[in-house]
């Protein structure tokens, strides 16, 4: 009978343990939080812009996408490993990537109609 009760006993702890999973809204240390996983993205996609515009092609030869890459990561002060992680952490869960999504296209659609300034100069 002794046994019955530790099997019990371990499946009661073992509910218990399954049910105290972290805040999945939460991201792990060292996971960019989502507000800035928007900017850094909505930046990323503005470096795109300028690295497709043929006039800024035309005057800048030597850009390179990494070397522009580089400049928005560093403005965050983060690497490219951080941003990576960071980027397959919220790929895993497409509901909450989609949402930041449509803030990042809410954000790129307000500076395209106020007019581009360098914002990637621009915190």
């Amino acid at each position: 009978m002794e046994s019955k009760n530790r099997i019990i006993v371990l499946f009661f702890l073992l509910i218990i343990v399954n049910s105290c999973k972290h805040d999945s809204n939460k991201p792990p240390v060292g996971i960019i939080p989502k507000d800035s996983m928007v900017s850094i993205i909505a930046d990323l996609h503005l470096a795109d812009a300028v690295l497709l515009n043929a006039n800024v092609q035309s005057k800048i030869s030597d850009i390179s996408s990494n070397r522009l890459y580089k400049t928005v990561l560093d403005k965050y002060g983060i690497t490219r490993e951080r941003f990576n992680r960071s980027i397959d952490f919220y790929a895993e869960n497409p509901v909450v990537l989609d949402s930041m999504y449509d803030k990042v296209i809410e954000k790129l659609s307000l500076i395209e109609s106020k007019g581009y300034n360098d914002s990637l100069l621009v915190k």
